[in-house]
């Protein structure tokens, strides 16, 4: 737990109630309009509630849709639900600002916040949870607790803000924010590098939960990329970086929301591979640990009731949740094959940084699968990016005048207050990299490539000859030096 002065939290109880037993009363809540300034104000989470019984939600087991795919009748109800949860009072406990500040209560926004849910285990569990209890109380909202189930982002496919989220670009719109990328709110595009099928391929490789969702201390390769990228392309390109853009604010932007439904598809399709032949015995499953099943969360339901959900109650979604999605349909190289190798500073000259260093015999059996053509990845597990960093950045493998990107990471900004940036520290995280196309670059004798990270240049906006000057003269920015805990070569074989 994270503690300040108590300033931060004094300025909140003069004006709400207290505490008894840690249950939050019914008037802790009441002062919401406190949740409206910004940055969000910070109360106690709440805590306790009714447990969650599994099999206790005995609704039909409902398909989460694509936002392309939805109905014009299905994309009004989703407009109706946020109009309905916007117009709540500030009394109740489902209000649209109190439920979109639940998640600066557990992102280290809130200096009073009981534990950090990003860059470790929790950040797939908790997620499900937050998501499962908005639905529920937007479904109520509509008459249809039933059916209605939250629509995904499906940004591999979907490249431009989805349809209806954006149009009208007003408040009348119950879906649109005003604090978003300029030029993805203009029509624009995501970012090649963020977010694609082939990055998903890539992930859907990844055979170890810690690898891919973490473990206890270090964050998974999805909170890097895809997580962390679009937030960082969706919400505002500069300080103070509201509202995706910053994770104190993001809820805020019922983007969020379908962006975290596509994130936890990407968790349901990996867990669905599991059933694939000539795997090892954990392949695709979630972790067994007691430490992380027995994480628990509080929320307020559809009945403004307090709640409390554990992290192996969200395991089964289908059957706890009552939600299913499609499962993926497409071939995944299986990424089982290990080879291990270090990650070495640095090498001087032209291209100084870090590289890898590999036995001879290790070298050989790469330079071979190169020939073949077979897909392989870089594993770094632990690799720690010095505190206050933030934005979205690549890396790549560089080797004279050679620069390929190998992938990405998506670091979300904290404030604490408006525009400041909260120099938070970041968790260790495992970063999966694609080094198909450049193994034998990285593993030659002499002179191989080095790893190298940069900022990604500030954005630009419009077009002209001032806006092509600036954007020429934008120097890559080498904001650290990349380390790891671990790494190793991991080659693919075909399911």
């Amino acid at each position: 737990m994270k503690h300040d002065d108590g300033t931060g939290r004094r300025r909140f109880l003069r004006g709400a109630a207290s505490l008894a037993g840690g249950a939050v009363l019914a008037s802790t809540f009441s002062r919401v309009k406190m949740f409206a300034q910004d940055p969000p104000t910070c109360p106690t989470p709440p805590s306790g509630g009714a447990h969650f019984v599994p099999g206790s939600d005995t609704r039909p087991i409902t398909l989460r849709k694509s936002i392309g795919s939805l109905s014009p009748a299905e994309l009004t109800q989703i407009k109706n639900a946020y109009a309905a949860l916007r117009a709540l009072p500030a009394t109740d406990k489902r209000t649209w600002i109190l439920q979109a500040d639940m998640h600066a209560l557990y992102c280290a926004q809130c200096t009073d916040s009981v534990m950090d849910i990003h860059g470790s285990w929790s950040f797939f569990p908790w997620h499900r949870a937050y998501l499962y209890y908005y639905e529920r109380i937007l479904g109520s909202l509509v008459g249809d607790l039933a059916h209605f189930r939250l629509p995904y982002w499906d940004w591999e496919n979907i490249r431009s803000l989805p349809p209806g989220y954006n149009s009208p670009s007003n408040a009348t719109n119950s879906l649109w924010d005003a604090k978003r990328n300029a030029t993805l709110a203009g029509g624009g595009t995501l970012p090649v590098t963020d977010g694609t099928q082939a990055r998903i391929n890539t992930l859907y490789g990844i055979t170890d939960f810690a690898t891919f969702g973490g473990d206890a201390g270090t964050g998974g390769s999805v909170e890097a990329n895809p997580h962390g990228t679009i937030h960082n392309d969706t919400g505002q390109s500069a300080s103070p970086w509201e509202d995706m853009g910053n994770l104190g604010y993001a809820a805020r932007d019922p983007i969020f929301f379908a962006h975290h439904d596509n994130i936890d598809k990407l968790w349901s399709g990996w867990n669905d591979l599991a059933s694939g032949g000539g795997l090892p015995p954990n392949a695709y499953k979630n972790p067994t640990d007691p430490a992380f099943l027995n994480m628990r969360w509080s929320f307020y339901d559809e009945t403004q009731a307090l709640v409390s959900i554990s992290a192996a109650d969200v395991l089964d979604h289908n059957n706890h949740l009552r939600y299913t999605y499609k499962a993926p349909t497409f071939v995944i190289p299986h990424f089982v094959y290990l080879l291990e190798c270090e990650l070495i500073c640095c090498i001087p000259g032209p291209d100084p940084g870090p590289f890898l260093q590999v036995s001879e015999k290790v070298r050989e059996e790469v330079l071979t699968e190169v020939k073949q053509q077979t897909e392989m990845v870089l594993v770094l597990e632990g690799v720690t990016v010095p505190a206050g960093i933030t934005g979205n950045l690549d890396v790549f493998a560089v080797r004279e005048d050679r620069r390929v990107n190998l992938g990405s990471i998506g670091l979300i900004a904290h404030a604490a207050n408006a525009g400041q940036e909260h120099k938070h520290e970041n968790r260790p995280m495992n970063l999966v990299l694609d080094i198909t196309a450049v193994a034998a670059d990285l593993l030659a004798k002499e002179k191989p490539a080095t790893l190298r990270v940069f900022k990604r240049p500030a954005e630009i906006v419009g077009r002209g000859v001032e806006a092509e000057r600036l954007r020429a003269n934008q120097k890559l920015e080498e904001p650290f030096q990349l380390k790891a805990r671990r790494a190793e070569i991991r080659i693919s074989r075909k399911k």
